[in-house]
């Protein structure tokens, strides 16, 4: 099962920079990048809506009542503003810095978010020691990023 998860989160992962260049086509023909991250948020809630009807139909445990919402804590929404931030943020770098800088960076990103997540235990996650081997990987995805930039050669 975990060798499944891994492979999902690894196609997802090579879906993102898929993902943004398709954004950037879609902002391109509406005519703005707002207006395509909503169409994409109205992709999303018209799929993740279908999937939890279905769900509702077989399980009973359907969309989500005004009840549970509000025992969500108010932080836990700002999900969503992170969610839109990265859709406007690679619609907006997408086009200008090309799929494999674009994803560099936000990987780079990713995982001193990850490391800084784990280290001080944030909502969802458990506290983990952040250790030189943990660093030292940090610092190759920064090295990665540098060369995929290959700023020498502009």
């Amino acid at each position: 099962m975990r060798l499944l998860l891994l492979a999902a989160v690894f196609a997802v992962g090579f879906l993102q920079p898929v993902q943004a260049g398709l954004n950037a086509t879609t902002a391109k023909a509406v005519g703005s990048r707002f207006q395509a991250g909503w169409v994409n948020g109205a992709v999303n809630v018209v799929i993740l809506t279908t999937i939890l009807l279905v769900m509702g139909l077989r399980t009973g445990s359907g969309l989500p009542g005004v009840d549970s919402l509000r025992t969500v804590p108010w932080w836990a929404y700002l999900a969503g503003v992170i969610g839109a931030s990265v859709v406007v943020i690679h619609l907006t770098a997408a086009p200008q810095l090309g799929a494999g800088l674009l994803v560099a960076i936000f990987v780079g990103g990713m995982v001193a978010g990850s490391l800084a997540c784990d280290f001080w235990g944030f909502p969802g996650y458990s506290a983990i020691r952040i250790e030189g081997p943990r660093l030292l990987g940090l610092g190759l995805v920064a090295a990665g990023a540098v060369l995929v930039a290959r700023p020498w050669a502009t």
